[in-house]
C-alpha cells in the first residue's frame, strides 16, 4: 500500500493530500461494504468510515489521525465484537508510517512512544485477542510501518544534509574562484600599469624632445622618434603577450611571457634613449630566481627608472643588483633635482610605489624610498630569496 501510494503521488504531479482523500474514500467504501454484513451493520459501518477518514488527515495531523483511528477501532470492537477490522489495519499501516516519517525529537519522541503503547491496547481489544495474534498484528501493522517511516525520514534528512553540504562547497568554490579571479585581475592591472606607465613616459618625453629640435636638429629628432617607435612596439608586444595569456588561460605561458632581471640591459638602454644615463652593476654570484620573484625585481627597477625619467629632470641614475645567499637587493639612485620629488603613489596620488610595496609584500620583501642627502632620490628593495623559493 505504501509503495502504491508513493507511486500515485508521482503520477502527473498529483498532490499527496489529494491522493490521501482518494485512498480514504476508497477505504471508507470498503469498510461500509465489509461491515454491512455484520450483526450491527450501521454503527460498525459508520465507525469504519470514521477510521478511514484518518488517512485524509494523516499528513498535516499524524497524531490526531492515530487518535481517530484508535477511537473508531475501539468503538467497532465494543459495538460488534469479533468483527474483522481489515480496513482499520490498512489505515494503521498508513498512519503509523506517516508518524515515523515525521521523525519527532524530544517531546515528539515521547508522543510517538505513547502512541505505540496505545496501539498495543487497541490491538488487544480487537480480534484476534490471543497474545501471539496481538503481537503479530502490532508488529506488522504498527511497529514495522513506524520504523519504515523513521528510516525514510533519516534518509531524507541525510540527503538534505548532503545537498546542503554540496551547495555550501559549491558556493565556497565559487567564492574562491571569484577571489582568485579578482587577484588575477589585480595582478594584470599592475602589469599593465607598469608597461603603460614606463612606455608612455618614454614616448612622451622623446616626443617632446623631437618636437623641440625638429627644425634645428632633424637628426636628433629622428633619433627621438625612433626611441618612441621602439618603446611603443615593445609595449604592444608585452601587452599582446599578457592578453594572450588571458585568452588561453595558460599559467606557464604567463611565466614565459614575463620579463626578468635578464632584461635589465634592455631596460637601461631604453632609459638612456629617453635621456636618462643609467649605470648598471650586478654584484655577487648571479643565479636563477623563481619566475614570480624575477618579475617583481624587474618591475621594481622599471618603476624606479620610470619615476626618475618623469620627475628627476636632467640627471643620471645607477642600478645596483646584489645577489646574496639569502636575499636579493635592488638599489636604484638618481642625482636629479626635479621640481617635484614626492614619491608617486604617496603624495602624488599615483600607484607606482604602492604597487611596489604590494608586490614586495607577497614575498616578505621590504622597500625603502626617499631623497638622498647629497641630492637625488633612492629606491632600495630587499627580497628574501629562500622564502620565495
Amino acid at each position: 500500500m505504501v509503495s502504491v501510494e508513493h507511486r500515485l503521488t508521482r503520477v502527473r504531479g498529483l498532490d499527496p493530500r489529494a491522493v490521501d482523500l482518494v485512498v480514504a474514500g476508497c477505504l471508507a467504501v470498503l469498510a461500509v461494504a465489509m461491515f454491512s454484513v455484520t450483526r450491527h451493520p450501521l454503527p460498525a459501518a459508520l465507525f469504519g468510515a470514521l477510521g478511514a477518514t484518518a488517512v485524509a488527515i494523516r499528513r498535516w495531523a499524524p497524531v490526531l489521525s492515530i487518535g481517530v483511528l484508535a477511537v473508531s477501532s475501539v468503538l467497532i470492537a465494543v459495538t460488534d465484537p469479533g468483527t474483522s477490522q481489515a480496513t482499520q489495519a490498512i489505515v494503521a499501516t498508513l498512519c503509523f508510517y506517516t508518524l515515523g516519517c515525521r521523525a519527532g525529537r524530544g517531546i515528539g519522541q515521547l508522543v510517538d512512544v505513547a502512541l505505540l503503547a496505545l496501539a498495543v491496547v487497541v490491538v488487544a481489544v480487537s480480534p484476534p485477542r490471543s497474545a501471539i495474534g496481538v503481537t503479530v498484528s502490532w508488529i506488522g501493522f504498527v511497529l514495522l510501518p513506524y520504523l519504515a517511516g523513521r528510516t525514510v525520514a533519516s534518509r531524507r534528512a541525510l540527503t538534505a544534509e548532503l545537498k546542503a553540504n554540496a551547495e555550501g562547497a559549491r558556493r565556497e568554490q565559487e567564492a574562491r574562484a571569484r577571489s582568485a579571479a579578482a587577484e588575477e585581475r589585480t595582478r594584470i592591472a599592475r602589469e599593465l600599469h607598469d608597461v603603460i606607465a614606463h612606455s608612455l613616459s618614454v614616448m612622451v618625453i622623446q616626443t617632446v624632445a623631437a618636437r623641440e629640435v625638429a627644425t634645428t636638429d632633424p637628426s636628433s629628432a629622428r633619433t627621438a622618434l625612433g626611441t618612441v617607435q621602439l618603446a611603443g612596439r615593445e609595449a604592444l608586444l608585452e601587452m599582446r603577450q599578457m592578453i594572450g595569456v588571458l585568452r588561453h588561460g595558460d599559467v606557464e605561458l604567463a611565466g614565459s611571457a614575463a620579463p626578468g632581471l635578464d632584461q635589465l640591459d634592455l631596460l637601461a638602454q631604453r632609459a638612456r634613449m629617453s635621456g636618462l644615463p643609467v649605470k648598471l652593476a650586478v654584484n655577487g654570484r648571479r643565479r636563477a630566481l623563481p619566475e614570480a620573484l624575477d618579475l617583481v625585481a624587474f618591475r621594481v627597477v622599471q618603476e624606479a627608472l620610470t619615476n626618475s625619467i618623469k620627475h628627476a629632470g636632467p640627471a643620471r641614475a645607477t642600478v645596483t643588483v646584489t645577489f646574496r645567499e639569502d636575499r636579493l637587493e635592488l638599489d636604484i639612485c638618481d642625482n636629479g633635482c626635479g621640481a617635484s620629488r614626492e614619491p608617486p603613489g604617496e603624495a602624488g596620488g599615483g600607484h607606482g610605489l604602492i604597487g611596489m610595496r604590494e608586490r614586495l609584500a607577497l614575498f616578505d620583501g621590504e622597500l625603502f624610498t626617499g631623497p638622498q642627502l647629497g641630492g637625488g632620490f633612492r629606491v632600495y628593495a630587499c627580497l628574501p630569496v629562500v622564502a620565495a623559493a
